[in-house]
């Protein structure tokens, strides 16, 4: 909106659609899920194993991971067909690039 790309109002609808959350109980019912711990392969898999009990079937769950294997995060879940990689570039604001890496399943 700053830059005059899009409309306050439509950059206000937009990041009131983001919500951010450091509790487990309110992903219930989101659509993407993006996980973003230190690169832990245990700690990923424990997460993705409660993602995986707590989230809406249809939810698309995603890692920040840069170097893990998605396959491996995946295999902690009943749906790695929903199991992706987004690592963003950064500075984001400048780097805008976002890579998607899909699991053997996904």
């Amino acid at each position: 909106a700053q830059r005059g790309r899009i409309s306050p109002e439509k950059a206000a609808k937009m990041q009131s659609m983001l919500k951010p959350s450091l509790t487990f109980d309110d992903l219930r019912d989101r659509d993407l899920i993006i996980e973003a711990v230190f690169e832990k392969m245990s700690l990923k898999k424990e997460i993705f194993t409660k993602l995986d009990a707590l989230c809406s079937p249809d939810a698309i769950l995603c890692s920040n991971t840069s170097t893990l294997d998605i396959d491996e995060i995946a295999s902690a879940t009943t749906r790695p067909e929903s199991v992706v990689g987004m690592h963003f570039f950064s500075p984001a604001h400048i780097m805008r690039l976002v890579e998607v890496i899909r699991g053997s399943k996904s």
